[in-house]
């Protein structure tokens, strides 16, 4: 129990850090046109994506398949599959 505790933590604080890094980091806004599982079409605002911290799916039997970015809108951290992407635009 103590491990889920810890582990919770530690995303809390990543996600803090992620949010703090988007707000001094402005100037690296992103458009981001994506396909959502739901087939609709999509716009989000987002930082410079970083894809060192990319994430995979067990099921396809993948390492990465996507990226994670704060999403101004949200307020929070997103994540966001490079098949779904269809445009990136720097603003």
């Amino acid at each position: 129990m103590k491990f889920k505790s810890i582990s919770k933590t530690l995303l809390t604080i990543k996600e803090s850090l992620y949010r703090l890094f988007a707000r001094s980091n402005q100037e690296s806004q992103y458009l981001l046109i994506y396909k959502t599982n739901e087939d609709k079409t999509k716009s989000y605002i987002i930082n410079k994506p970083n894809l060192f911290d990319s994430f995979g799916n067990k099921e396809e039997k993948r390492d990465n398949v996507g990226f994670k970015a704060y999403c101004y809108g949200r307020d929070s951290v997103r994540s966001f599959r490079h098949d779904r992407i269809v445009s990136i635009t720097k603003l």
